[in-house]
Parts: structure tokens; sequence; C-alpha cells
């Protein structure tokens, strides 16, 4: 990668000039501001298909890979993928629960006064 196009990555990271190139993208395929972040994806097929078409289009007009326009509007509140986060959120909170019931079952099993109370010393 050339320093010319390190300087142009980093420009069109600059909130603004993003804003600039997001903006009429959104107002072409009626994307809607519905407080979830300008483009919401979900399971929704229309969801899913705008929003691949819009980050398609930023980095054919940008010259940058879709990966990093992606990451920069999820950074600023931009994009809501809802798909990526309630599934391992869901999984996470399941494997801490299991974690925590395992906790203390062996510490009660550990506990003196317990093994006592069960004829276990």
């Amino acid at each position: 990668m050339s320093d010319s196009s390190g300087a142009e990555i980093s420009q069109w990271m600059v909130e603004e000039a993003l804003a600039a190139h997001l903006a009429p993208l959104l107002e072409r395929h009626d994307v809607k501001w519905r407080g979830h972040g300008h483009i919401y994806v979900d399971y929704q097929h229309d969801n899913i298909y705008t929003a691949h078409i819009i980050l398609t289009e930023l980095s054919a007009n940008l010259g940058v890979p879709v990966q990093l326009i992606r990451s920069r509007l999820v950074e600023l509140g931009w994009l809501n993928d809802v798909r990526s986060t309630l599934p391992v959120r869901d999984g996470v909170a399941r494997v801490i629960d299991k974690l925590a019931s395992w906790e203390s079952s062996e510490s009660e099993e550990d506990d003196p006064e317990a093994n006592e109370e069960y004829g276990q010393d």
C-alpha cells in the first residue's frame, strides 16, 4: 500500500467525509432513521440486502474494503447488525450461568463444615 493510499484511507474515516458519502445512499435506498442506527440489520431479507448494497457502493466509491467500512460504521453507531450480537450474547450468558453453578457446587464440596454435616469427613 502506498503512502497516498494510506492518506486516502484515513480521509474516508473522518466522520464528516463518511457521512457525505453515506447520506445520498441512504436516501437512494429509502433507509429511514428509526432510532437503531442509520443502517439496521436483523434477519429480514430486505434489511440484509439494503445493508449489503450500501456497503458495496461505499466500498466502490471510496476504494476501501467493505469490512473496513463496516467496522467504521459500527464504531460510529451508524450500522447496527443484531444478527451477530444476539446469539453470542445468549451463548455467553449460558456459559456464565454454568460456570457459576459449577463454582458453587465445588465450594460446597470443599467446605469442611458441610462435609461434617453430611458425614463426609
